[in-house]
């Protein structure tokens, strides 16, 4: 990646521009403002600064730039941010492969032959005389208008060219159609339609774009559900549907239900339970996982109750660790017959940041036939999901034979790599003994096994040379990269310092990310600052060399110097933060009065006034030095 790589991202997203497409803003002076994103309100107090490029609100206190929005929002880390804006702001990361703009309007024109398709299917269905088996299926199975509409079901009819001729009338190359999915070719030549007779499901992006469909048939024709083929534009192991339409539940609720088919989806949707998505098959893959991790890390899988369905649940389960996100969590490695140094290394664990549940279905049921039984219930079917590996190791350990050595073997091994991608000692030591219980193996063994190859040490990182800041870099950011670079390198000097800042006294997300693992009470403070960089995100860590070695082009000071200018850093920074708020809210105060709107007068001197009697908030902490002189002083006095 290039050095300037999140220099010239930031520089080139407008964070006014990205925010609007989350939240409405309202001009207001030379300031935005809206209904904040990250808590419920009524009256708005997010407020957007243009000449910043950053954002505050009043209410709940969160802050900060682009890249720290955007994590919020999206619940993505730092790299998933900095890809994704790279993208829209059309900048080249090394890591991340391009796409020519031919091929990006190709794919575009594919996905709208297949929003075509399904404004085509949708109109059948619920007005053409073609489509009548189609709207008694949907009777039949008591879908309701509303979801009909919302889910934009279809149908296509029992006619091999009516999508054919639909197509042709508009001008439309057969073989583009076929590229798309949507007809297939003769061996004699010429092209029919790939959907015949069948209900159609659209399978749409997060985003809401048509990629495909799922078809069912209404008879016997086999095979009963027929997918749209592989191709540029449909992966259906990277698709999940519904998810367009539920990532706004799924985020409210912080909790996503993955169910097996289409109908599953669709009837939790009709008795309000929005926050349900369809994994389109048994086996959950590690794409469909990415794609719901972002909105919840709190993820429930209710798929079938077979024995066929319970197999390709437990070989989901295999991948689903390594495809959860997972925080560092460090681990002194001391050296044999040490304790910890400061030249220890460190070791980095990883650790889920994820909650995942099976819900056991009874035999022979599914989603769609619970909720439409006793609707009520539901809730309290994925209330008492069994944690996932729970169910993992009772599925790997199921029939085995106590005399079986071989066997025991085998599901040690098949379970010691999921345990291992959990990561947490004390989880990996309870499920040890609950699988060595179940296989009737000593505790040691098992925990021995599993705990193989389980920690990552860490090494010293190359060195990544950063000049220092130039003239050109705003004050406000370069004395935030400084107070950093301060607290990384003398970590244990800084101390007081370091407990003192708040996330919020930051606006690069990257220097948030650096406090966080700074102030982790787990790691000891004389550990040195490469140990720890070691252990960080590729993106972060980068940026943190850069910062120590910017420190190499200033003067050696005193220990207590260091604290002080580290303090002084702090100071300024939240003196700038406050004087920054207060010029906004005044801007606005004096746009409101030209419009003559009292009622947003009335809400902005309210917001003046928390601002002005929380000035104490953006003030350093006291010295202990000169916290002791006062207090002498005082009692001199």
């Amino acid at each position: 990646m290039a050095r300037d790589a999140v220099a010239e991202v930031r520089e080139r997203t407008d964070i006014v521009d990205l925010i609007s497409a989350y939240a409405p803003l309202k001009r207001a002076g030379r300031s935005y403002k809206g209904l904040c994103p990250f808590h419920q309100e009524k009256t708005p107090s997010f407020v957007v600064f243009p000449d910043s490029q950053n954002f505050h609100c009043f209410g709940c206190g969160k802050g900060g730039d682009a890249f720290t929005f955007y994590m919020g929002v999206e619940h993505v880390e730092f790299r998933e941010a900095l890809t994704e804006l790279a993208r829209r702001a059309g900048v080249e990361l090394s890591s991340v492969p391009t796409v020519a703009p031919e091929i990006d309007a190709h794919r575009n024109r594919l996905i709208e032959l297949n929003e075509l398709a399904a404004s085509f299917y949708a109109n059948l269905l619920l007005n053409g005389a073609s489509g009548a088996a189609g709207r008694e299926v949907v009777a039949r199975r008591g879908i309701s208008p509303e979801m009909i509409a919302r889910f934009g079901l279809g149908f296509a009819p029992d006619a091999w060219d009516a999508l054919l001729r639909f197509l042709s009338e508009r001008g439309i190359d057969p073989a583009l159609g076929r590229e798309a999915g949507l007809l297939q070719a003769r061996d004699g030549g010429g092209y029919y339609d790939r959907f015949r007779h069948r209900l159609l499901f659209p399978i749409r992006t997060r985003e809401g774009r048509t990629v495909g469909f799922g078809a069912r048939a209404l008879g016997d024709a086999q095979p009963k559900y027929l997918n749209s083929p592989q191709s540029v534009i449909f992966d259906k192991s990277g698709l999940v549907y519904a998810l367009d339409v539920a990532k706004d539940a799924i985020r409210s609720t912080d909790q996503v239900v993955l169910v097996e088919g289409y109908m599953d989806a669709i009837t939790a949707h009709q008795f309000g339970y929005t926050n349900v998505v369809a994994a389109m098959g048994t086996a959950v893959t590690e794409a469909q996982i990415g794609l719901v991790k972002r909105l919840s890390r709190h993820i429930v899988l209710a798929l079938d109750a077979d024995s066929a369905g319970q197999m390709a649940t437990l070989r989901s389960l295999e991948a689903l660790p390594a495809a959860l996100d997972s925080e560092a969590i460090p681990v002194v490695a001391a050296s044999a017959g040490r304790g910890p140094t400061p030249q220890t290394m460190i070791a980095w664990e990883r650790r889920l940041n994820a909650e995942i549940a099976i819900v056991r279905l009874p035999e022979g049921k599914d989603p769609d036939e619970l909720i439409r039984l006793a609707p009520d219930r539901w809730p309290e079917v994925v209330a008492a999901a069994q944690p996932f590996l729970d169910f993992f190791i009772a599925g790997v350990t199921s029939g085995i034979d106590p005399g079986n050595a071989r066997a025991k073997a085998d599901a040690v091994k098949r379970v010691a790599p999921v345990l291992r991608n959990v990561g947490d000692r004390v989880v990996q030591a309870h499920y040890s003994g609950v699988l060595a219980r179940r296989l009737q193996l000593p505790e040691a063994t098992v925990f021995a096994e599993v705990r193989r190859g389980a920690q990552r040490t860490a090494v010293g990182a190359s060195p990544n040379p950063w000049p220092p800041p130039s003239t050109g870099i705003p004050t406000r950011a370069a004395h935030e990269h400084h107070l950093v670079a301060l607290l990384l390198r003398y970590r244990a000097t800084c101390a007081a310092v370091l407990a003192a800042v708040l996330p919020d006294d930051l606006h690069d997300a990257r220097n948030r990310e650096l406090l966080a693992a700074l102030q982790d009470s787990r790691i000891p403070l004389e550990l040195d600052a490469e140990a720890i960089v070691a252990g960080l995100d590729d993106s972060v860590a980068d940026h943190a060399e850069r910062l120590l070695d910017s420190l190499d082009q200033t003067p050696a000071q005193y220990p207590g110097q260091t604290e002080h200018d580290a303090r002084m850093a702090l100071g300024r920074l939240r003196k700038e933060r406050y004087e920054a708020l207060l010029r906004g809210l005044q801007q606005q105060i004096g746009a409101a009065q030209e419009a003559g709107d009292a009622a947003e007068l009335t809400d902005l001197a309210r917001q003046l006034a928390t601002l002005v009697a929380r000035q104490a908030d953006f003030q350093p902490p006291l010295s202990p030095y000169f916290r002791d002189s006062r207090d002498g002083a005082a009692a001199g006095r």
